[in-house]
């Protein structure tokens, strides 16, 4: 049988995604703009779970570049908070 641990993970992985696609969407349809803490907060939520599931599955590159995109929204963040 498969562990619910397996579960957990997978959920993980797939609600990082919807959060990173959902910022992206709203982005691209003008909704939302790239410099907004409600974009900015969903892309490192998004980009902190699906680097956390990718870790778990040991995908370097993935977790790597997850990683990468969480620490540029984060310092972009910083930056819209200094500005203010």
């Amino acid at each position: 049988m498969v562990s619910m641990r397996k579960y957990v993970w997978e959920g993980i992985g797939w609600i990082g995604a919807v959060f990173a696609l959902l910022a992206f969407s709203l982005n691209s349809l003008n909704f939302i703009s790239s410099q907004s803490v409600q974009y900015l907060g969903m892309q490192i939520f998004g980009c902190l779970l699906m680097a956390l599931y990718a870790a778990s599955k040991k995908a370097h590159a993935s977790w790597v570049l997850n990683a990468i995109f969480l620490l540029v929204a984060i310092i972009a963040l910083i930056r819209v908070y200094m500005m203010n």
